[in-house]
């Protein structure tokens, strides 16, 4: 496997340990993070880590390129065992995966946090009673992460491939009891994955003879609508608009009858898109007749109307968590490449 987790020997052992790396100014942090090489799951996860926010540089650093290895190797993971030929071979990687790789680099990070005595609450202020040294604090947080990273891929893999165990699988209280030699955190910081609609989770193989075709329609689809503005009132540039729903259909969120598919989970999916389609200035400023300036709501209702749906609420929520919102583009590639108007 070309990815063996080297990036998380790095932070334990060698150029990226946060107690020498960590010194670098805020400032660099900031600029170091604009750096970080994105990576996107190929297969839909099972599990993903829900940890305390980072707030500082240096911790919204070291979460992405955690984060990031972790992603890069489910990828190379799910790759090989895909490529395998037999299931002797299936189960070998499996075993490797658990009991050599992932187990040893638990045991490591187990290791680190005892020998430089990081805790919970140098960093949680939910629990700690007097505010620790901000740069210690700094390298719990980080270490910890990365210990529930690793227990997460740990839970990962075993419950990927349950056929391919050579022993039973462990659920997260004996992972940390055989591990860290306590119990499963009383808040949950491993958590069930979100869906991630662009990965290979249910492929539905169809005909190309068979599939409906598609044509862009560059106009308004149905009769006016009752405060609906029309396509040439809103829309920038009908040509890269068209492009786009043209990838909407490839992606079955709508289909050859602008009707949107509505799968389980993509109206929130749906409403991040309208979003993203604004932020990157697909719709005119401002309407004519009338030079009355375009807001998200005309917007989303045009939309909604366009593709026979409505997802308001999903909207709403993502106006009111931009965090969260730029955090779910940035996972998804295709959110993420929607090119500039």
């Amino acid at each position: 496997m070309s990815n063996n987790l080297e990036l998380y020997n790095e932070i334990l052992f060698l150029n990226l340990r946060p107690w020498i790396f960590g010194k670098q100014s805020e400032i660099k942090f900031k600029q170091l993070l604009l750096e970080v090489k994105k990576e996107y799951y190929t297969h839909q996860p099972i599990y993903e880590v829900d940890f305390i926010k980072p707030l500082s540089h240096i911790r919204k650093y070291y979460s992405a390129i955690i984060e990031y290895e972790a992603i890069s190797y489910l990828n190379g993971m799910h790759a090989e065992i895909s490529q395998a030929l037999t299931d002797n071979e299936k189960t070998y990687l499996t075993h490797f995966a658990l009991d050599k790789l992932i187990s040893q680099k638990i045991k490591e990070t187990a290791q680190v946090i005892k020998e430089r005595n990081y805790t919970q609450e140098q960093f949680d202020l939910n629990q700690h009673a007097k505010q620790s040294d901000t740069s210690i604090s700094d390298e719990s947080y980080i270490l910890h992460l990365l210990k529930h990273q690793l227990v997460r891929l740990f839970m990962e893999i075993q419950d990927a491939y349950p056929g391919y165990l050579k022993e039973d699988a462990l659920n997260p209280d004996e992972i940390y009891f055989k591990f860290f030699n306590e119990s499963a955190p009383e808040r949950a910081y491993i958590i069930e994955a979100e869906n991630y609609p662009n990965t290979n989770q249910a492929p539905q193989p169809q005909p190309t003879d068979n599939k409906p075709s598609f044509n862009a329609i560059r106009d308004d689809i149905w009769e006016p609508g009752k405060n609906i503005y029309s396509y040439n009132q809103l829309v920038r540039n009908p040509s890269r608009f068209a492009r786009i729903e043209e990838e909407l259909y490839e992606k079955v969120i709508i289909d050859n009858n602008y009707h949107f598919t509505d799968r389980h989970g993509m109206k929130k999916y749906l409403a991040a898109f309208y979003h993203q389609l604004i932020r990157k200035g697909y719709f005119n400023k401002r309407i004519f007749p009338g030079n009355m300036e375009t807001s998200n709501l005309t917007i989303r209702k045009f939309l909604d109307y366009r593709y026979k749906t409505n997802v308001d609420k999903q909207f709403r929520n993502w106006d009111n968590d931009q965090e969260g919102l730029l955090s779910f583009i940035e996972k998804d590639y295709w959110l993420d490449h929607i090119p500039a108007c």
